[in-house]
């Protein structure tokens, strides 16, 4: 695997506990309940991990477009 791909990947497992973090402070705010970390920077790291992946299960999902001017022919 590439240096930058793994620095990537580590980038979005980050800002995603980050991002998560905040979203579980203002939720327990809004709901006004205690604010649990651990949890919300559990969930938000496997949902770090999973966007991850996303590029690659895309990748096998289209497939490639007919070219119009050999059909015609």
């Amino acid at each position: 695997m590439k240096e930058g791909l793994t620095v990537k990947r580590v980038v979005v497992v980050i800002w995603a506990i980050i991002l998560g973090v905040v979203a579980g402070f203002i939720g327990a705010k809004l709901d006004q309940n205690a604010v649990n970390i651990a949890l919300s920077v559990v969930v938000f790291a496997i949902f770090g991990l999973l966007l991850n992946f996303v590029p690659e299960i895309m990748k096998g999902t289209y497939t490639q477009a007919p070219d119009s001017k050999s059909e015609h022919k």
